[in-house]
């Protein structure tokens, strides 16, 4: 799928400094200076505290996928289906979500819980456009809370849940 297909976001005072965080590669939230809350989109003020001395901080850890949605509605001549959209969150950075297009393996192989890495792609009007790229578990790493079936539980797995 090319990213470049669509409208070309609008740069504002509050999302300035994440597009051009984007434009060198680097996902950027908003950290409260007051509160120490995060938060995107970027919109200047806390959603906690509602101070507005709000600072850049650097996402650099793997996320997981917290929702999903494959998409196989043609919205526009050039776009390619079908592709997922993905939410992801950070463990690092409670109560911040991202979305983006996930990259790395068949949109049917997307799942909740799935890790990923942050990625950026060439997007409409030259902008950096965030993305998510499938990771391969690294040793160590563990499955997101409510992941992993209890063997002791006597509830049988609800469909589409975890085996």
């Amino acid at each position: 799928m090319d990213a470049t297909t669509g409208i070309p976001p609008g740069v504002t005072e509050e999302t300035e400094p994440f597009w051009a965080a984007a434009k060198e590669g680097r996902l950027v939230v908003e950290r409260c200076s007051s509160c120490g809350a995060e938060s995107f989109p970027p919109r200047g003020m806390c959603r906690c505290c509602r101070a507005r001395a709000m600072v850049p901080v650097e996402i650099t850890s793997r996320g997981h996928v917290y929702s999903l949605t494959v998409n196989y509605q043609r919205w526009l001549p050039d776009l390619e289906v079908p592709y997922a959209i993905v939410l992801v969150e950070f463990p690092d950075h409670p109560g911040v979500r991202v979305a983006g297009r996930l990259r790395g393996c068949p949109p049917e192989e997307a799942a909740i819980g799935m890790a990923v890495e942050i990625g950026f792609e060439p997007g409409p009007g030259g902008f950096a456009i965030p993305s998510f790229v499938a990771a391969v578990p690294a040793r160590g790493d563990a499955a997101p809370p409510g992941d992993t079936p209890d063997p002791h539980d006597p509830k049988p797995p609800r469909p589409g849940g975890p085996a």
